[in-house]
């Protein structure tokens, strides 16, 4: 079976969770009898780069490289522990094999002359890659994570939700489009950085009222006044509240799981999409992997 290598790159990466969240989503698929997938043929790695150009020129020959220290024996452990009795369905995985990349900061906003599949090149606001036979293919994952994660918490965009940001990265960029697009408003506060491009008027909540969902994209935890707030810091930090999705402050490890799923979804794997984890799921063993390594 050939080798599906996924590796995140940024500056800095070395306490990066989504090797964690490669591994478990192949080996939950390969769980619900996905052919074409294995955790023992998958490698999920770290690569420190400050430019796509840079991770791009790391991954020749990574497809040898060792697994992460401990990661497939933690991912097996949960699985052992915690298996999902569900309908076994003759999907198989197309691609056969992969490379595959995710990108984190400060490499979001750096795009190359690469076919995107969803505008987020426009956006400036790319985080993840295929790479194969065709070339690299990029697609941008914030906005739909976000999306997701309001979903969860009772606060979808759809139904004309108010989104409070600050911020005006990639991140931000990507965010704001997709809410607007699934039909919800925005009051954006001024950050660090202006939000480019800026909302239309009719997009734009009024600012005196409460907002339903609240994100500092600037990590400067500025209290928005909104019904809840999603910290987007997830890297080495803590996880809060238990990581319960009903409470007022949501761990940014939900935006980063949801982000990971819908890479899955819309380029590297769009074909097992209806067996891919729930969001709830995979947070679930991401929560339960990280203390197992924390413990180690």
């Amino acid at each position: 079976m050939a080798l599906l290598v996924h590796a995140v790159a940024g500056r800095p990466v070395d306490r990066s969770l989504s090797p964690v969240l490669a591994l478990l989503t192949v080996a939950r698929l390969e769980e619900a009898g996905v052919e074409g997938l294995r955790l023992d043929d998958t490698r999920a790695i770290r690569i420190d780069a400050s430019t796509p150009a840079e991770a791009l020129q790391q991954f020749d020959g990574l497809a040898d490289a060792a697994p992460v220290g401990g990661l497939h024996a933690a991912v097996a452990q949960r699985l052992k522990a915690a298996p999902k009795q569900v309908e076994r369905i003759p999907l198989r995985f197309l691609a056969g094999q992969g490379r595959w990349l995710s990108l984190t900061s400060p490499l979001k906003h750096q795009v190359g002359a690469w076919e995107c599949t969803d505008g987020a090149q426009a956006l400036r606001a790319v985080n993840a890659l295929l790479l194969d036979d065709k070339g690299v293919r990029t697609a941008g994952t914030d906005g739909s994570g976000v999306l997701a994660v309001a979903r969860l918490a009772g606060h979808p965009a759809e139904a004309g939700a108010i989104l409070r940001l600050r911020g005006g990265g990639g991140a931000a960029r990507s965010t704001a489009h997709a809410w607007i697009q699934a039909g919800g408003r925005v009051d954006v506060i001024e950050g660090r950085r202006r939000l480019e491009p800026w909302p239309d008027a009719a997009s734009l909540a009024d600012q005196k009222g409460p907002a339903d969902l609240g994100i500092d994209f600037d990590g400067e935890g500025v209290d928005l006044g909104a019904k809840v707030h999603l910290d987007p810091v997830y890297q080495g930090a803590s996880l809060k509240h238990h990581g319960s999705v009903n409470a007022e402050v949501l761990d940014g490890r939900w935006m980063l799981v949801a982000q990971h799923l819908a890479a899955w979804r819309s380029l590297w794997a769009p074909e097992l999409a209806a067996v891919l984890p729930s969001e709830v799921d995979l947070m679930e063993d991401l929560m339960a992997v990280e203390a197992h390594l924390n413990a180690a």
